[in-house]
């Protein structure tokens, strides 16, 4: 049974070399294994800033800055339940004192804790949905009346620089990617050049004995497509390994923006498509050029 790709014996002398003796499918996978990572990286930095962004944007804290232990703890039971009652607040938690102080001693290790100095008593607020500036503003006019030592701190105003980060990155990423594919097509189109340089004299016996440009596409196509899903399928293959290898050492690392987070299904999925728009693009690049290269040849 011949498959729909398959070449007949006698048209192997006109198209370029076998797959695993060109250089084509192996220049493919190369290509291809670089366009996989990016579009991972683009994938996985997209999905990051949304689920960032998103999250972030309804997160914020209330900072209760009392020096009196007793007055800052009573102020804070005090504070939150009041805020469970603010209008657009879905969820309030007051963070206990001992997880404030870990929180500070990345920076001045124990020393809070020896010299006695006071730490703020911290509320996290979780929002509905992202609020507004009115919204902010009248929680803190309302906050101030209930105590003078508060000050509230939305979670995507310190965060926003990183998110920015993130995203110039992803542009780079996406910029990478059209340039890998921009590089891929016109490698299929000098190969497919210096192909049909190499067959010209039995290429122009074909157009006397009655073949037609088509019929000449066709075949250069068909030799693209395999030699495409071969060095497809096997830069494909290199680069989930790397992918994989990558994500565990991601899930080592912890909580974190990228840490601690499973690929996207629609990122695997969009890996999975990637040999196949290649091979397309390439079968496209190949049709071009041959159809063009004999015009001007014949």
């Amino acid at each position: 049974m011949r498959l729909p790709f398959s070449i007949p014996d006698h048209d192997r002398r006109l198209i370029p070399d076998g797959r695993l003796a060109g250089i084509m499918p192996w220049i493919i996978a190369i290509m291809l294994f670089l366009t996989a990572l990016s579009a991972a990286t683009a994938v996985r930095l997209g999905y990051s800033v949304q689920a960032n962004s998103s999250g972030l944007a309804r997160q914020a804290t209330v900072q209760l800055l009392e020096p009196d232990p007793a007055a800052r703890a009573t102020d804070q039971k005090r504070i939150a339940a009041w805020l469970e009652r603010f209008p657009g607040v879905s969820a309030v938690r007051a963070v206990p004192e001992s997880e404030a102080r870990q929180l500070l001693e990345p920076w001045i290790g124990s020393a809070v804790e020896d010299a006695g100095i006071p730490v703020p008593a911290l509320i996290d607020i979780a929002f509905a949905s992202p609020p507004d500036n009115a919204q902010l503003r009248a929680l803190r006019i309302q906050l101030v009346r209930q105590t003078s030592n508060a000050r509230v701190d939305t979670h995507s105003s310190w965060i926003a620089p990183l998110l920015s980060f993130l995203r110039t990155i992803l542009w780079i990423a996406l910029s990478v990617l059209l340039l890998l594919l921009v590089a891929t097509a016109a490698t299929v189109a000098l190969s497919v050049r210096a192909a049909l340089n190499t067959h010209r004299s039995t290429i122009e016996i074909m157009h006397m004995m009655g073949s037609t440009d088509l019929q000449v596409a066709r075949l250069f196509q068909r030799r693209i497509a395999l030699d495409s899903l071969f060095g497809g399928g096997l830069g494909l293959s290199a680069a989930i390994l790397v992918l994989v290898l990558v994500g565990q050492r991601f899930s080592a690392l912890g909580s974190g923006l990228l840490a601690g987070e499973s690929f996207p299904i629609i990122g695997w999925l969009l890996l999975a498509l990637i040999p196949l728009a290649v091979t397309g693009l390439a079968m496209l690049m190949a049709r071009w050029t041959v159809l063009s290269a004999l015009k001007r040849m014949l």
